[in-house]
């Protein structure tokens, strides 16, 4: 947690780590052992409501756990090596089928280097109802937030989901050039080969080979109209690091 981030609610920091999260930490109750806790790493996503997402083979011990009980939790952690200053967030709830195509997309499109392997019949899409989330902002700050402080309304959100494919293949296809900017001057990655792989209300995820930013936007978006506006004002911000 940076200095920054000391005024901002429990919820908002949760929320970005889920957000900002590739892998997490998936724990569920284990029929092979009668009962004992399981933990396993897992590539993740999220929703546009940060709701967390999970692409799992049926042939997974974690996944025939949480099918015969679908109690469980995922622990999002900021990667570094004092653990105790991490900042993480343990998500708390039960896990649910995902016919939603759009998220399966969303996923693969974050998830692109590996997607070959999550193509088999075998691999279906699940979605974390929270129940409560855990965070721990380093040492000191711990606190126990109601899930829908973390996870927002996702009926408020249909019309970008819709329309967040497009979004996407058209700043990749059309704007290149601000994608790479929104990398290299407003996340302060450099290089060259930025693409755009999600956007939502709070921001975009960009990702270069197995390297992921997200740029956050300043309003929140709900639909493409408003997805523009922001994503305009970006590319401005980009073009002029200081004024952001």
């Amino acid at each position: 947690m940076t200095i920054d981030d000391r005024d901002k609610p429990s919820s908002e920091l949760a929320r970005r780590l889920i957000r900002t999260a590739r892998t997490a930490t998936l724990a569920t109750i284990d029929g092979e052992t009668g009962g004992a806790p399981y933990a396993s790493l897992v590539l993740c996503a999220c929703g546009h409501d940060a709701a967390p997402l999970v692409l799992l083979s049926d042939l997974a011990r974690h996944t025939r756990n949480f099918k015969n009980d679908p109690r469980v939790s995922m622990l999002y952690a900021r990667p570094g090596t004092e653990a105790i200053n991490l900042s993480r967030a343990t998500v708390i709830g039960r896990m649910e089928p995902c016919e939603d195509e759009r998220l399966h997309n969303r996923f693969l499109r974050q998830h692109a280097r590996g997607s070959a392997h999550m193509a088999f019949a075998d691999f279906h899409l699940y979605r974390l109802q929270a129940e409560s989330v855990h965070f721990i902002g380093g040492f000191g700050r711990i606190e126990t937030v109601s899930a829908d402080e973390v996870v927002l309304d996702g009926s408020a959100f249909t019309e970008l989901a819709d329309a967040e494919a497009d979004i996407v293949d058209h700043m990749n296809a059309d704007h290149a050039d601000a994608v790479r900017n929104y990398a290299n001057n407003l996340a302060d990655r450099p290089g060259l080969d930025w693409t755009m792989t999600a956007l939502d209300p709070e921001g975009c995820d960009l990702t270069r080979n197995d390297t992921f930013t997200r740029v956050g936007f300043v309003n929140l978006v709900t639909d493409a109209v408003s997805a523009r506006t922001e994503l305009v004002r970006l590319a401005e911000a980009a073009r002029t690091p200081h004024l952001t």
